[in-house]
């Protein structure tokens, strides 16, 4: 029997990536109480909490510098569990001092931001690696839904008592409430034992000489670069939250009832993919999710119009149907993604390989996220005048099937071929050390 076959259901690494992902997930506490720190607290405009929610976001984008530091890097011989536990206990102390002193002033308060989304991140990435570690190519689908289902499902309970903690608890106490979970992760993460084969560092040298052979071969790079381009739309969520709050009204408890409902849509499509379309093929599955984002990203004109009222649909309603469509859709469309990216990650580097291809899609959501600021700026477009709110989502929708007539650069049958290259470099490395060691 191959040893594909025999990697058991559930074991304690498996477990810890699960507390890893559920922590990300359920750490979004707070993030209905940033949106509002920046609206009523700071008072600033919607284009400007957008650059300050994207300045929050760059530590994802130089994720593969983490795995770098993760793969070639050990702390007291550990790879996985040390950075763990030391980034745990620093958001921690990030969200206790956000409590604190975050909340009297924006700067301090967007340092703060950064340095916990960093932290984040990197265990982020530690999880990703003991995910990877434990993906076979036919596991790989199963590994990555279940990642992101426990994320998700972190993220579904977050949601729900986000705007409803808003509703009787002030910010600093959502805060310091939310502080509680990177420690639990932190604390947990102390059982984890690593195998010697993760234990084992790589030269930095031989991780990049590695990381550039992979992606200096084009059937690598070129659909990389191609997943960069569907991730770069504009994004309308800092307006839309001021939509929602200044022209329909909705309570921070409704706001995070959208939120609730957005996460259902997330497990909804995990769950889908997982069991019924985890084996269709790539591009078709793609390309049907793109042209369906598409068409359900057109429907928030109604709302912003005005059209649903004449229609005779209640805003709430509207929004709620729309919210869970958009996030199942948009989770469909994502997940083909993230699999593919697990299954072209060669073997000993993951924790730098997959932090790569994850920043690849963080770069493509920051630009768009940025282009979007900048187009609403040159628009008018902000808290005092919605009025040409419908165009700016008419032109963003047409960033998402503009890469479409490139997705062939996309073989999901090149990868075995792809990955049987690079090994051989990877396999010589580990016996040249294992002969230096013998001879010493």
């Amino acid at each position: 029997m191959s040893p594909k076959t025999n990697i058991p259901l559930i074991n304690l690494t498996q477990i810890i990536v699960g507390i890893v992902a559920f922590s990300q997930g359920v750490q979004h506490l707070a993030d209905l109480s940033i949106q509002y720190l920046y609206k009523d607290d700071f008072h600033v405009s919607p284009s400007k909490m957008g650059v300050f929610v994207g300045l929050t976001q760059l530590p994802w984008i130089i994720k593969p510098i983490w795995g770098i530091i993760c793969d070639s890097f050990p702390i007291l011989g550990s790879k996985r569990k040390a950075y763990i536990v030391f980034c745990g206990f620093l958001s921690f102390i990030g969200w206790q001092l956000m409590a604190y002193v975050g909340v009297d002033n924006v700067y301090v308060a967007v340092s703060l931001l950064i340095m916990i989304s960093s932290s984040v991140c990197i265990c982020n990435v530690v999880g990703e690696a003991l995910m990877v570690e434990q993906c076979a190519n036919d596991h790989a689908a199963n590994n990555v839904s279940v990642f992101f289902g426990f994320k998700a499902a972190g993220g579904l309970i977050s949601a729900y008592f986000s705007g409803m903690l808003l509703m009787y608890l002030t910010k600093k106490q959502i805060f310091m409430i939310n502080s509680i979970f990177p420690l639990t992760m932190a604390l947990l993460s102390l059982k984890l034992k690593e195998t010697q084969q993760t234990q084992q560092s790589q030269n930095i040298k031989e991780v990049l000489s590695i990381f550039w052979t992979f992606f200096s071969n084009p059937k690598i790079y070129q659909p990389v670069l191609l997943i960069l381009a569907f991730m770069m739309v504009p994004s309308s969520s800092s307006i839309m939250f001021y939509f929602y709050t200044e022209v329909l009204h909705f309570t921070p408890k409704f706001m995070g009832y959208l939120k609730f409902i957005s996460c259902l849509g997330t497990l909804l499509a995990i769950l889908l993919y997982r069991n019924y379309l985890k084996d269709v093929e790539f591009k078709q599955i793609f390309l049907t999710t793109t042209i369906i984002f598409f068409f359900c990203y057109l429907s928030t004109i109604p709302l912003v119009t005005r059209m649903n009222l004449q229609w005779g649909i209640d805003d709430r309603f509207f929004c709620l149907g729309d919210s869970v469509i958009l996030q199942f859709i948009g989770e469909l469309n994502l997940l083909p993604i993230l699999v593919y990216a697990c299954k072209i990650c060669p073997k000993n580097i993951e924790a730098t390989m997959y932090a790569m291809l994850m920043a690849t899609m963080n770069l493509g959501t920051f630009a768009g996220g940025q282009l979007g600021n900048l187009i609403l700026y040159e628009m008018g477009i902000n808290q005092q005048d919605y009025s040409k709110l419908y165009i700016f989502i008419a032109l963003s929708s047409l960033f998402i099937i503009l890469p479409l007539p490139w997705i062939h650069l996309i073989n999901e049958k090149k990868i075995p071929v792809e990955q049987e290259i690079q090994y051989p470099q990877i396999q010589d490395i580990e016996e040249k050390e294992k002969l230096i060691a013998d001879a010493e």
